[in-house]
């Protein structure tokens, strides 16, 4: 953005700071605009019920934007007149990647509620040793400038284990981190939230329901700067062969930023290995409907903990993860539970052993790390906590 209209675009967000905004209206917004997914938009659709609050999801996307009207559900295209008007009057807005899924250059004097986009294992935000001099008097500056025109940011760490992590990853203070849990997890629990006992699968609709499927999650390589290819990390004629034999289907779901590369052509002849990573599939609907979950350094196994279902952990890279990629908050095996592979012929070896009845091996490690990842309040339905703070201007 050039000067001037930074210039401009600041001098918009604090000229808003005096005026006075409507409570009861709440933009939301995921994944810069682009995406209708996450713990925003379970938090949308649960608030969207209650009829004192007026919900408005903001996209660039014109398919999200006909998605969210075909469910009779308040949307608005990104820089459009309306959506203007809309986050002038917000009260609040709500993301979960930061101020940019949202237009926030027209919030001066709202309050933003930071859900963020996972439980974080990788270290995150100004944590994250690939950033640079954050902690610099320019930097701190800069930051001030940046936030200052909103009334407060809020940002919702799972249990007080994550507090301080949240405190130093978005530099903030103790006030403004509040222990609760993630509304994406909303889904996996019964409506009757009081014993929190997660949804029978019959009650959710399945992507693959004539099938039994194995989900395999890696996280992205360099915010997708290196590519992940399948043909390199899999043996696909043996994978093939196991799936074939077994009766499973392999469905992977690549990191976000791993949406533009194509393994079309070299899963071409594979019946049973599925690439869905650019479709915008609900990845908790995916967590719930599969058998047993592979993945890697992805935040998506502690998601997985609250159904207490089979793990495995596939690190084909792992010292060069560690070395080049992202460092970890905690020590990598100390908080991963289940077996781990670091190459093919090591993952084989422990598909071969997995069985569908394996759901008490490392029950007791699993809900161990659950318990260290989630507080009591955030291993049930927490969306109607978040709407009960807003309804009753708690923020």
């Amino acid at each position: 953005m050039n000067p001037v209209k930074k210039i401009g675009k600041y001098t918009q967000m604090y000229s808003q700071k005096v005026l006075k905004r409507e409570k009861n209206v709440i933009v939301f917004g995921a994944w810069l605009g682009e995406r209708f997914t996450d713990n925003s938009m379970q938090l949308f659709l649960e608030a969207s019920e209650i009829k004192a609050l007026k919900c408005v999801w903001v996209t660039k996307n014109k398919d999200v934007y006909k998605q969210i009207r075909s469910m009779g559900l308040k949307v608005v295209m990104w820089g459009s007149e309306h959506a203007v008007r809309v986050h002038k009057r917000a009260g609040y807005a709500v993301v979960s990647n930061g101020i940019s899924d949202v237009m926030h250059e027209y919030l001066g004097g709202a309050v933003i509620l930071d859900l963020w986009h996972g439980i974080p294992l990788k270290k995150i935000g100004f944590d994250d040793n690939i950033k640079k001099n954050y902690d610099s008097f320019s930097q701190k500056t800069k930051r001030f400038f940046k936030y200052f025109p909103f009334k407060d940011i809020y940002y919702f760490a799972p249990s007080e284990n994550f507090r301080d992590i949240y405190k130093s990853a978005f530099r903030t203070d103790d006030k403004h981190v509040i222990t609760l849990g993630q509304p994406r997890c909303d889904c996996f629990f019964a409506d009757d939230d009081s014993d929190g006992v997660v949804r029978e699968l019959n009650t959710v609709e399945k992507y693959f329901p004539s099938k039994k499927i194995i989900l395999y999650c890696p996280t992205h390589r360099q915010e997708g700067k290196v590519e992940i290819k399948l043909d390199e990390i899999f043996n696909l004629d043996s994978l093939e062969n196991f799936l074939q034999n077994k009766d499973y289907y392999l469905v992977v779901k690549k990191h976000f930023y791993h949406k533009d590369e194509d393994e079309s052509e070299v899963l071409r002849k594979y019946n049973r290995i599925i690439d869905i990573t650019k479709e915008d599939y609900d990845i908790q609907k995916l967590v719930m409907e599969c058998k047993l979950l592979i993945t890697d350094y992805s935040s998506i196994y502690i998601d997985y903990l609250l159904l207490n279902k089979p793990l495995l952990f596939y690190c084909y890279d792992y010292d060069n993860y560690l070395k080049n990629d992202r460092e970890m908050y905690f020590p990598y095996e100390e908080v991963t539970p289940g077996n781990k592979a670091y190459d093919f012929e090591g993952l084989i070896e422990n598909l071969h052993t997995f069985s569908e009845e394996s759901v008490e091996f490392g029950r007791d490690e699993r809900e161990r790390l659950k318990n260290f990842f989630y507080c009591s309040k955030g291993q049930k339905r927490v969306g109607h906590e978040i709407i009960s703070m807003i309804v009753n201007d708690k923020f």
